[in-house]
């Protein structure tokens, strides 16, 4: 399909906001939601006692390297 965004993360991944102290996990990807057609992710911050969601464009994100357990 040709209307397939290729994304750099995927569900699951961890990420870091930049600019930011935060980290979280992307929950979703919303689509092309953003100014230009940009993608827009739902990530997921742990807090207590709920979890948090916020709504992060692409550019603005880093992948974090996955922790062995």
């Amino acid at each position: 399909m040709a209307d397939q965004i290729l994304s750099p993360f995927k569900r699951g991944d961890r990420v870091k906001i930049l600019h930011s102290p935060m980290t979280g996990r992307v929950a979703a990807l919303l689509g092309p939601l953003g100014p230009k057609g940009v993608p827009i992710y739902s990530i997921r911050l742990r807090r207590k006692p709920k979890s948090a969601y916020v709504e992060v464009r692409e550019d603005q994100l880093e992948l974090l390297p996955a922790t062995g357990k």
